[in-house]
């Protein structure tokens, strides 16, 4: 992220007031995103008044623009933003980038499946609202479907059909989060790239795209899974454990309200059935 200073006034026309004017963003805004580093301190004058550049306009829109297009929290922009500005990337992986974007654009990821996305989501049994917050997740966005924003479409299908509906309050925009993920992963993925390979040929290029990115994809979906697998094992033993619990105290509780006491346990006498006379007692001097 630059934190450099402006050096001259002129390169800084703007008062915080013409910043929001412009931006429509609010003067604390401002403030609080240059305490997180998203934006470059203002220029301080002698009378200690802080004047902003064009670079603050454009830094400004574009944050705004990832929040509220592509639901991206402060964190995640903020990567981005370190991320542009430390990589230094040489010419020969640029090349290689270049290479690599080829290849994938050759396997038909971003091969164009139709020019009419609103046909296409009706096929698909897509509401509008859902249409609407897949646009917003970067899916059709351009007006255009790709074979990557089928794939990603039926799978948001599969998770909604299998119960995760707009009606139990879960849409597409729940799915944003792993957005956020995969642009940090690169962010930290390419950083990897500028400070350990500083040259990177056309075959090693190849084998980024056949072999690495696919085993990178596969061990973030495994580990992934074991987290998945732990949580609920974990809350599986926490159940049990408390079922446990329930289940000893329950016998202790019935035998203290049904013991029965020992006056309980002793016959009770007969009644004489009605009618029937006591004999007569013998007489003591028979």
């Amino acid at each position: 992220m630059p934190r450099g200073r402006i050096k001259t006034k002129s390169n800084a026309p703007y008062r915080i007031k013409d910043l929001t004017e412009i931006t429509g963003i609010s003067k604390e805004a401002v403030r609080f995103y240059i305490t997180q580093g998203l934006l470059p301190p203002a220029v301080k004058t002698a009378h200690n008044m802080g004047w902003y550049s064009d670079r603050h306009v454009e830094l400004l829109r574009f944050i705004q623009k990832l929040q509220t297009e592509q639901f991206l929290p402060l964190k995640a922009i903020r990567a981005l933003l370190n991320g542009d500005q430390n990589l230094d990337f040489t010419d020969a992986q640029g090349r290689a980038f270049e290479d690599m974007r080829r290849k994938i654009a050759a396997e038909n990821r971003d091969l164009t499946v139709s020019d009419d996305p609103a046909r296409l989501a009706q096929e698909l049994g897509l509401s509008r609202w859902e249409q609407k917050e897949l646009r917003a997740l970067g899916i059709a966005a351009g007006g255009t479907v790709s074979i990557s924003d089928v794939e990603i479409t039926r799978q948001w299908i599969a998770i909604r059909d299998a119960g995760l509906s707009l009606e139990r309050g879960f849409s597409p925009a729940n799915l944003g989060y792993l957005k956020d993920i995969v642009e940090i992963a690169l962010r930290s993925e390419l950083q990897l790239f500028a400070d350990r390979i500083r040259e990177l040929d056309s075959e090693e290029a190849a084998k980024v795209i056949d072999i690495v990115i696919p085993a990178l994809n596969r061990i973030f979906a495994l580990f992934h899974e074991r987290r998945v697998e732990s949580f609920l094992k974990e809350l599986s033993l926490g159940r049990l454990a408390a079922a446990t619990v329930t289940e000893r105290r329950k016998p202790r509780a019935a035998a203290t309200k049904q013991a029965p006491s020992a006056a309980a346990k002793a016959p009770k006498p007969r009644r004489k059935p009605a009618g029937v006379k006591a004999a007569p007692r013998a007489s003591r001097n028979a």
